[in-house]
């Protein structure tokens, strides 16, 4: 029995996806975590907390973390309070003094000079420290617009970075892929994967609403911050097909070669009896080449079969092969 709920727990989650979990540095909560660190990959720190803190007790915190084999990260809102008063030297030591694994860098409220974050970077790399650096603004009334947005991630991946975090707050509302509701603007998701993947991409979504439409969109591989330790482990039920939106819903998607685009599309597919590409397009929020080009690499794989809608022979219609 026990290597059956072994099996069910892994359920196509490799390689493991990455969950930032956000630390309010609140009491109480070794239990949680005892629970759920195995699912969770890195605990930010944020709000500059490790400079309002007495260091011993934030140290104690990273400490406790790292015993749970959790990477904690400094929270990037630290270093622009540091470089803004010409202190991220000194910052930098004392994230590393604390026994951080991971060095923040965000621009949500001022810009950092290129050359102030190539240091942060090779600083990362000189203290074997993972890099992570987040694109957007946290000003609801001064936010990036998509090409901005595109322009950031390529500018941060020049860096060469463990993760690129998209900003979503702690509020999920009205900042980059969120409107002012907290509804997912899904031409900003889509354009986003199109353009680099899911590998290195994390989107933060506070809620758990989100956090459920981002695994049923793109895979229970979409890399998530800003989570609650307190929805870590519906988080996990989430990826793993075990809630009631999404059950089963993942099966076989491990056995798609091929791009993040592909493996979404035949998993829409394999979810429905039968789709045209123009349902396929309104389901995913792909563009038509994108589907295209994601159905062609699934028909090379005779993982999806292609016929002629009777009412209209040149009409093509698209099954997966659990369904032939």
């Amino acid at each position: 029995m026990a290597l059956f709920f072994d099996e069910l727990k892994r359920n196509n989650l490799d390689p493991k996806p990455k969950t930032m979990v956000i630390d309010r540095m609140l009491p109480g909560i070794q239990e949680s975590l005892g629970w759920s660190s195995s699912f969770i990959t890195v605990a930010k720190i944020g709000w500059g907390l490790p400079l309002l803190l007495e260091e011993s007790v934030v140290r104690k915190r990273v400490q406790m973390y790292r015993q749970y084999g959790v990477d904690v990260s400094n929270g990037g809102t630290m270093l622009e309070i540091a470089s803004s008063k010409n202190k991220t030297g000194v910052a930098l030591d004392r994230i590393l003094d604390a026994g951080f694994t991971v060095i923040e860098l965000s621009e949500g409220i001022i810009d950092i000079p290129k050359k102030e974050k190539k240091m942060v970077a090779e600083f990362a790399r000189d203290h074997d420290m993972k890099l992570h650096i987040e694109v957007g603004r946290k000003n609801a009334g001064n936010q990036l617009s998509l090409e901005d947005t595109i322009d950031g991630i390529n500018a941060a991946l020049d860096f060469d970075p463990d993760v690129v975090i998209i900003e979503g707050r702690e509020t999920g509302r009205s900042v980059e892929i969120y409107d002012n509701e907290g509804h997912i603007k899904w031409d900003w998701v889509s354009r986003i994967i199109e353009n680099f993947g899911q590998s290195k991409i994390m989107f933060e979504a506070p809620l758990e609403e989100q956090q459920a439409q981002l695994i049923t969109k793109l895979g229970p591989g979409v890399n998530l911050g800003n989570v609650s330790l307190q929805s870590v482990l519906p988080l996990q039920s989430q990826r793993s097909g075990f809630r009631g939106d999404n059950f089963g819903g993942f099966a076989g998607t491990g056995k798609v070669s091929g791009s993040p685009a592909a493996k979404y599309v035949y998993h829409v597919i394999s979810s429905h009896l039968y789709l045209d590409q123009g349902q396929i397009g309104s389901i995913t929020g792909l563009n038509r080449r994108t589907v295209q080009t994601a159905i062609d690499a699934l028909v090379s794989q005779q993982l999806i079969r292609v016929t002629s809608d009777p009412r209209d022979m040149r009409h093509r219609i698209y099954s997966s092969e659990k369904h032939q």
